[in-house]
């Protein structure tokens, strides 16, 4: 449920994003979880509220005992990079449904890598990357694995990134979004992140 029109309301955007994995619920017969940045943000969505009341509420810091392991369909809600990662990782094997915040991290990258629905336009698909944006990503992806934080990952990341910017092509949003939905970890997205700030104060 990408955050791409001020006029909609976050009760809408809430809507859409819980009707649909209502019925992926109901298809798979399973419990769903509502996972959150904090407990709380809940309460100021009335469809948020009735779904918390019905299922499961979590959060990153929270035991992951509360929601269980394989329960069923998750939904993000303006997740950050943190809760993105572990709501993602709630539902494997399931469906997860998200409502950006681009705000709190925005998710095109991160929809085009992995095909997600829009569901405000269920019947577009998402925009491809540019060829060679695409193969740095690739190579970054290569390059996650200490989460950008020894000195060699961090050399190589600022590489591909500095080519990137001189290609003019240095899409943030994109690239860490991208790199999420591999599967790079919170703290790799937040490392690969300030390198990318240190490069555009220089």
């Amino acid at each position: 449920m990408p955050d791409d029109d001020p006029e909609r309301g976050w009760d809408v955007a809430a809507d859409l994003a819980v009707d649909w994995i209502r019925r992926e619920c109901v298809e798979q017969g399973a419990t769903g979880v509502l996972v959150l940045n904090a407990f709380g943000a809940e309460q100021q969505v009335p469809s948020l509220r009735r779904f918390a009341g019905e299922h499961r509420v979590t959060t990153p810091r929270a035991s992951r005992d509360r929601a269980g392991r394989g329960t069923g369909p998750v939904l993000a809600y303006v997740p950050d990079e943190k809760t993105l990662d572990f709501a993602m990782r709630l539902a494997r094997a399931s469906s997860l449904a998200v409502v950006e915040s681009v705000h709190g991290f925005p998710l095109k990258g991160w929809a085009r890598e992995l095909g997600a629905v829009d569901l405000t336009r269920p019947d577009e698909q998402p925009a491809s990357l540019n060829p060679e944006l695409a193969a740095a990503i690739d190579r970054l992806d290569f390059y996650k694995n200490n989460g950008f934080g020894d000195r060699f990952g961090k050399q190589q990341a600022e590489h591909i990134l500095q080519d990137l910017r001189g290609a003019g092509i240095l899409e943030s949003d994109v690239i860490l979004g991208a790199l999420a939905a591999r599967g790079a970890s919170d703290r790799a997205v937040r490392n690969l992140r300030k390198l990318i700030d240190g490069l555009d104060r220089r």
